[in-house]
């Protein structure tokens, strides 16, 4: 079985990957695949959108989480870690598919820690924007759909049926508004599931970035794993989250100040986002 695993969370274009990457080059940490989000979907009967054959990304708890899923996850997850972890001990998956599934998460692994990572309201909403228009050009016209129900995470589409999509809520070309709604949800429901987890820590983005070394020891610490000397894979961009700015037009920006005004006491009250306004 596999032994204290940790589950990296948050929003799309949060800066899960460069976190875990950042993790990953630790002597102890194998940050296994990228999302493994097949594995999800084969092994742990996991709806995650997008990245499998299934558009939908419905949330899932305790219920979904059967002996035989467990045991299927916990085989392949070690066979991961054993073939591309080395000697390294400690296995990472990052996936924010997995932000609406945590009560599934913690039924599976009962000793798994959990990290967010949490970037502020506007570039998030900016960030992904600009995903979106991407993964249309590069998908063959692939978009995203927020559900109305707040328990789920984005859909695809097609192969939604035409017409069947609000276009304020599909993107490209949707309301941002829609995309904070996002933003907003899926903190809310990690907030919910912080304290049933042993072990969990959450990570600014904009403090991530500003000291990353200071901010990784800090989930270290939190996780109860021992420091070691590393160098960072990657170099850290600390212009990252001044851009949103540029990325949203006139009319995007003040949709996206209106929702902030709307939601501002439900934003602050958030302990696993990144809260600056």
């Amino acid at each position: 079985m596999l032994k204290r695993p940790a589950f990296l969370v948050g929003t799309m274009r949060s800066g899960s990957t460069l976190l875990a990457e950042c993790l990953g080059a630790h002597p102890l940490i194998a940050y296994v695949g990228f999302e493994l989000s097949e594995e999800w979907s084969r092994h742990g009967g996991a709806p995650i959108g997008g990245d499998t054959e299934d558009p939908h990304c419905p949330a899932l708890g305790a219920e979904q989480a059967q002996d035989g899923v467990r045991d299927a996850l916990h085989r392949c997850f070690a066979q991961r870690l054993a073939a591309e972890g080395g000697d390294k001990p400690f296995f990472l998956n990052k996936n924010p598919h997995l932000s609406n599934k945590l009560g599934y998460l913690r039924a599976l692994f009962p000793d798994a820690s959990l990290i967010v990572t949490g970037r502020e309201l506007r570039s998030t909403v900016a960030s992904t924007k600009k995903l979106f228009e991407t993964t249309v050009q590069q998908a063959g016209g692939q978009g995203h759909f927020l559900p109305e129900d707040p328990a789920f995470c984005w859909s695809c589409y097609p192969p939604l049926p035409p017409g069947s999509t609000d276009p304020a809520r599909s993107f490209p070309g949707g309301d941002v508004a829609v995309i904070s709604e996002y933003w907003l949800r899926t903190y809310e429901a990690i907030d919910a599931e912080l304290d049933s987890f042993e072990r969990w820590a959450v990570v600014r983005h904009g403090d991530f970035v500003a000291a990353p070394k200071a901010a990784i020891g800090e989930v270290l610490g939190r996780l109860e794993i021992p420091e070691r000397d590393f160098e960072l894979p990657v170099a850290i961009d600390r212009g990252r989250n001044g851009r949103w700015s540029q990325l949203l037009s006139a009319a995007e920006q003040a949709s996206l100040e209106r929702f902030i005004a709307a939601h501002r006491g439900r934003i602050l009250a958030l302990r696993s986002a990144d809260t600056t306004l």
